[in-house]
């Protein structure tokens, strides 16, 4: 197999990030940013520097993503990660388009482990990066909006799986309605139902565990299910590129209409910053 050239282009969120600094800057003038989440952890303050960190935070990791599945996931050699050397040397030659840069990314190897390494570390570090922007996803919600999840002892973190546990609780409560941030979530619930769990799981192996967490049935080679009821093992869905194109697609979705959400939630003039 000979090496593989490629042109593509990095997603930009910069209409849904100027949208929510244009509303940031507009409430901060007439007085409308309360500290009612600021009070509860300094972290979901609403000024523009803390805003700024965040989104690009979110599209940094983002991009990051992109760059791996361009790279390592959009074309694998199935055929080497099982074990077969016919194909080798196998390589890539990516050439990717962010704005004005230009970045590119070039491997190349004749050694079939080596290929086999470099393709499970960078697919540890897609999910890694994929867990760790969902929490900042979850952070930039709760500077926009009232808090969700409330604590007595500040956590680690706070995973999306647990946000949205604790919007449906607030709503089957009465004490949150059917709002933009809700309808966002019911949106993307046919991905987050089904992979979030997926996700999590493999990023909790990541980093208590030292599996590579992809298998091969001889033919291909698969992400492994974290959960048999949802993901069949070896199926179609866990195919590596198969899978990590599905997280990337729904991922971005979910970016521009979460950020979308939160610019609509707040825009009337009497709402206030978190709304």
């Amino acid at each position: 197999m000979a090496i593989i050239n490629k042109t593509r282009t990095l997603t930009s969120f910069n209409h849904q990030r100027n949208k929510l600094i244009t509303l940031l800057t507009a409430k901060t003038a007439a007085a409308k940013i309360t500290t009612v989440n600021r009070d509860i952890d300094s972290k979901y303050r609403a000024d523009g520097a803390n805003v700024h960190d965040v989104l690009n935070a979110i599209e940094a990791k983002f991009k990051r993503c992109e760059s791996l599945y361009f790279t390592y996931f959009e074309d694998p050699d199935h055929d080497v990660l099982i074990g077969n050397i016919t194909n080798l040397p196998v390589g890539v030659d990516c050439e990717l388009m962010d704005g004005t840069s230009v970045i590119k990314y070039y491997f190349s190897t004749d050694d079939r482990n080596n290929y086999k390494e470099i393709v499970d570390l960078n697919f540890q570090t897609f999910i890694l990066t994929v867990a760790s922007l969902y929490e900042n996803l979850v952070l930039l919600s709760e500077i926009f909006m009232k808090k969700v999840i409330v604590y007595i002892r500040k956590p680690l973190s706070s995973p999306l799986h647990d946000y949205l546990d604790y919007l449906k609780l607030l709503i089957t409560l009465g004490y949150r309605g059917n709002d933009k941030l809700n309808q966002c979530m019911t949106t993307s619930a046919p991905f987050l139902n089904m992979y979030l769990s997926q996700i999590n799981g493999l990023r909790n192996k990541f980093i208590h565990g030292y599996s590579i967490n992809l298998e091969s049935d001889g033919f291909n080679y698969y992400v492994k299910s974290e959960n048999t009821t949802i993901f069949t093992p070896r199926s179609a869905d866990l195919l590596l590129h198969v899978f990590t194109k599905e997280v990337l697609d729904q991922t971005g979705i979910f970016i521009a209409n979460l950020m979308t959400a939160l610019e609509r939630s707040a825009k009337h003039h009497r709402k206030s910053i978190p709304a």
